[in-house]
């Protein structure tokens, strides 16, 4: 009753013909279950109001039946824009497998549009299989179950023990003593992630557990609680890297980069040998004139010695010529 004066006080509000965008079009939407869903029909002119419409959808007898007048959407079906008479569009919450298929957007001039919706619910990785987990008593461990679908909430979640030759529910009621305040989903905020976090274990919680969904979803679980001092120990070798002091900095280079200049004192060598050959050649000069000795027999040796220390060899060879 107060769906049916909702319409009625929200249709005086249209004056004049409303043709629907993609008239006798299918829009296909993706939902998942648990979700929300929003199934687009607007008047093709921004200036035109609907003065009546409908949704409607497909039943499995292929007949077309009012949206808002199945009690299946009771509570979970409203216009997605109220406010906006040119927007008519579905806002569906809470999806559900069953609300998948076709649905009609209807205006008065007869003319609509059609949307297929999409539901995607909850089939479990790992299903029908069975996953072996080990945890340590006193600490805590997570049952890994979840759809391949994170984006979808299951209709139905349940959790079981096997004690006492039956399954019996741990989450989300706990049927289980032992079991009490010591349960939750480890990522409640991911709708699909339905994995079970234990804490405080205890040996006496090994066994058998059940991540059902549905008689054909279910993924079984081995749990092995082993005592605390079973756990292996992590040796943790510490790295330190030596840096030498200031003082220490100057060291031999590895042989493979070890410099290849020239040592200093080979150069000291070759200045002193020129200079004794050189008064060498000096000396027979004297003894034996001029003539006999020609000075071009003189080796001169190339050194990287200083330019004072060259300017001074000069000088005396000079001095010496003059004197002879």
């Amino acid at each position: 009753m107060k769906d049916h004066l909702f319409f009625f006080i929200f249709m005086l509000h249209f004056s004049t013909g409303c043709i629907v965008s993609d008239q006798q079009q299918t829009v296909i939407i993706t939902g998942y279950t648990g979700a929300s869903v929003v199934l687009p029909c607007s008047c093709a002119h921004p200036q035109s109001t609907a003065t009546t419409f409908s949704w409607k959808f497909q039943n499995s007898d292929n007949r077309f039946i009012p949206v808002f007048e199945d009690e299946k959407y009771s509570g979970r079906r409203v216009l997605f824009n109220e406010h906006s008479p040119t927007n008519l569009s579905l806002l569906i919450s809470d999806l559900r497998t069953n609300d998948r298929g076709y649905y009609k957007c209807l205006t008065e001039p007869n003319t609509f549009t059609y949307a297929y919706l999409e539901v995607k619910g909850c089939d479990l990785v790992e299903n029908r299989k069975t996953v072996e987990v080990s945890g340590y008593s006193g600490e805590s461990v997570v049952l890994p179950c979840s759809c391949t679908e994170l984006l979808a909430k299951p209709e139905h979640i349940q959790w079981t023990y096997f004690t006492e030759n039956k399954y019996k529910e741990i989450y989300p009621n706990e049927q289980i003593e032992s079991h009490k305040n010591r349960v939750k989903l480890f990522n409640p905020n991911t709708p699909g992630n339905l994995s079970l976090q234990i804490s405080a274990l205890t040996t006496d919680d090994r066994g058998e557990y059940q991540c059902f969904v549905s008689s054909q979803q279910v993924v079984y679980f081995r749990l092995t609680v082993l005592h605390a001092e079973e756990k292996p120990r992590v040796h943790i070798i510490s790295l330190t890297t030596h840096q030498p002091s200031p003082s220490h900095q100057t060291q031999e280079l590895p042989p493979l980069q070890q410099s290849h200049h020239t040592p200093q004192y080979v150069f000291i060598l070759v200045s002193v040998f020129s200079v004794v050959l050189l008064l060498a050649f000096l000396a027979l000069s004297s003894r034996y004139g001029k003539d006999e000795v020609a000075f071009s027999n003189v080796v001169y040796v190339k050194t990287s010695s200083t330019a004072a220390h060259a300017q001074n060899v000069a000088e005396y060879v000079n001095a010496r010529a003059k004197q002879t």
